[in-house]
């Protein structure tokens, strides 16, 4: 899973060329494809179980590793599209999605395999987060220009949700139930790769070659902002943890407490919880600070509480609810916690400060979803997702109380 970056890189400070609306939606598209790829899996993961042999534990480690890939890519080549360029990048990780595409071919009898697809997936989409939104927004013009970064929240959380949909509905109505699903996303990214080769590159690139240009992004944390990472960071761990949930995990709450095992209807109810998230990304914007800081407490708990009547009563309807309340918390808390701190971290370390963020988010959908793993595993569904749901909950009043307070002693 990933969000992708608003961070403005030294390209777009530098005024860089505006191409129109129609290279925007077309990189939006290609942005779109690849993050499909990275959610294709959840839909076969109760397959994966009966065909290899493992449990629940298992599986939220399968889901969590592709944190790992993550973190890597985006440390490692975060910065990197300022100076290679912005195409070179985005064919880099619609290549690296094929290459998860054709890993996953051979991962239905081998955990091994589905494991390094996994991760595979995470350094494609790793690369995706450093450079897709930017480019976007470099391609964008005239009236699209300033919603453009809209257009690629969209298409990234849109290709999220679309992930388990599309797999669901492959696996439930077409042949070679763990290969098809890949052969489509490849296909896909083929498109995608063509696409791209039309599009104009938006970065002068230096020459020479800056020295450092190509070093990783250290995640750093200065004094400055220490307090506000700590408030934004605990809210933002809230919702990422929901997301792990629901892309990990909810198809086995759903089978073991609603009786719901049809992967269409599960991944329908995954879709929600994305949906939710842009929904979340526009609400916030007129939002200052402290209130939207409120409201994204408010959606966590009001989802979480959700989610505890749907285990409690097996509604259907609540865990929906859950997913939507859940989902749009998560939306407002990142938008506004990577805001806040890209507005106030020191000019020569806001690119530090916002990957600390990102590693702490992505550690956020991978730690929770293997400890809950473990307790459905030892204490079933229903009582794991009620322990979950009170832990996000508590987390998310803390992060409340915390706003408050500092801004009681700045009053």
């Amino acid at each position: 899973m990933s969000q992708t970056s608003t961070r403005p890189s030294q390209a777009e400070q530098e005024t860089p060329r505006r191409l129109g609306a129609g290279p925007a939606f077309a990189m939006a598209a290609v942005l779109l494809v690849t993050m499909i790829g990275t959610t294709l899996p959840t839909s076969l993961y109760s397959r994966y179980e009966e065909r290899i042999g493992f449990g629940v534990e298992m599986t939220a480690v399968v889901f969590a590793v592709y944190a790992l890939g993550v973190i890597v890519a985006l440390l490692v080549t975060g910065r990197w599209s300022d100076t290679l360029g912005r195409k070179p990048l985005m064919a880099a990780a619609l290549t690296v999605g094929i290459a998860s595409d054709v890993v996953f071919l051979f991962a239905s009898d081998h955990l091994g395999v589905l494991l390094a697809g996994r991760v595979v997936s995470g350094l494609s989409a790793g690369i995706t987060v450093g450079t897709a939104s930017v480019f976007i927004v470099e391609t964008a013009a005239g009236r699209l220009g300033s919603r453009a970064s809209d257009l690629g929240g969209g298409a990234n959380m849109l290709g999220l949700g679309l992930g388990p949909v599309l797999a669901a509905v492959l696996v439930a109505f077409g042949p070679w139930t763990f290969q098809l699903t890949y052969l489509v996303h490849a296909a896909l990214c083929v498109v995608g790769l063509l696409v791209l080769s039309t599009a104009r590159e938006t970065v002068d690139k230096p020459s020479p070659r800056p020295a450092g240009a190509l070093s990783p992004l250290k995640p750093a944390l200065p004094a400055e902002v220490r307090a506000d990472f700590v408030r934004v960071s605990i809210l933002a761990f809230a919702g990422f943890a929901v997301f792990g949930l629901y892309t990990a995990l909810i198809p086995t709450v759903t089978a073991d407490v609603l009786g719901i095992s049809a992967a269409v209807p599960v991944s329908l109810i995954i879709l929600v919880a994305y949906a939710a998230s842009l929904l979340g990304h526009q609400v916030v914007r007129p939002l200052s600070e402290r209130n939207a800081t409120l409201v994204a407490v408010a959606l966590l708990v009001a989802g979480m509480a959700c989610l505890a009547l749907s285990l409690w009563q097996a509604s259907t309807v609540a865990i929906v609810f859950a997913g939507l309340f859940g989902g749009a918390g998560q939306g407002v808390a990142f938008n506004r916690g990577l805001g806040v701190l890209t507005s106030r971290a020191p000019g020569d370390q806001k690119g530090a400060v916002t990957s600390t963020f990102f590693v702490v988010c992505y550690v956020a959908i991978s730690v929770p979803v293997i400890l809950a793993g473990i307790l459905v595993a030892h204490l079933g569904a229903e009582v794991a997702g009620l322990w979950f749901a009170l832990a996000v909950a508590v987390l998310a009043v803390v992060a409340g109380v915390l706003t408050l307070a500092q801004e009681r002693r700045q009053g």
